[in-house]
């Protein structure tokens, strides 16, 4: 037999046969694969991990978004009390239960009260807007309505037709007594 050739690497004394060498340089093509496919891992993982937080950003950007459309909408409907000549003009009249809401004509603005205060209950029971916000911030004008009787001269304020407000009145009067100075510091929209 034949012996076996042996193969030196360059510059050094180190000789091997081409078996030896054929092992050598599997292990060295496995540990490379290893180390290739340990950075590929990291790789994915950083990339699942940036797409993770780009959702969350994105998350996070269109609940900002829909807070501030709430927010808008909830101050385009306190506006509206201050902007509309008919709610404005039963708003300053129903903190004393004045006289002038018995007036001819007064009905229908009532009316349009009534429908205002229980459009905003409907918000509140569909989880439209915070609760705790529409009771402070509308809760007392529903006390009054309900409460005066010369609010309810000429209209039917019965709980058949307003059962919305009545329940909306009954959550804000709970809430204005748990609050009786002021809303709490930790309110908002």
């Amino acid at each position: 037999m034949n012996e076996p050739a042996y193969y030196c690497l360059l510059g050094t004394t180190t000789c091997r046969t081409m078996a030896e060498w054929g092992v050598y340089w599997q292990s060295l093509g496995t540990a490379f694969t290893l180390i290739a496919g340990i950075i590929g891992l990291y790789k994915v993982y950083r990339e699942l991990q940036r797409l993770t937080d780009q959702k969350a950003n994105e998350l996070e950007s269109k609940n900002t978004a829909m807070k501030l459309k709430r927010t808008e909408f909830f101050l385009n409907q306190h506006r509206r009390l201050f902007d509309n000549s008919e709610l404005y003009s039963v708003l300053c009249l129903i903190d004393d239960d004045s006289n002038k809401l018995t007036e001819p004509g007064m009905a229908d603005k009532k009316r349009k009260f009534l429908t205002f205060l229980e459009e905003i209950a409907l918000l509140v029971k569909s989880d439209q807007i915070d609760p705790e916000v529409a009771y402070y911030m509308f809760g007392y004008y529903s006390i009054c309505v309900l409460s005066g009787q010369n609010f309810a001269h000429g209209i039917d304020t019965s709980r058949k037709y307003w059962g919305l407000l009545y329940e909306f009145t009954k959550s804000s009067k709970v809430y204005l007594d748990e609050n009786p100075d002021g809303p709490p510091k930790n309110m908002s929209l």
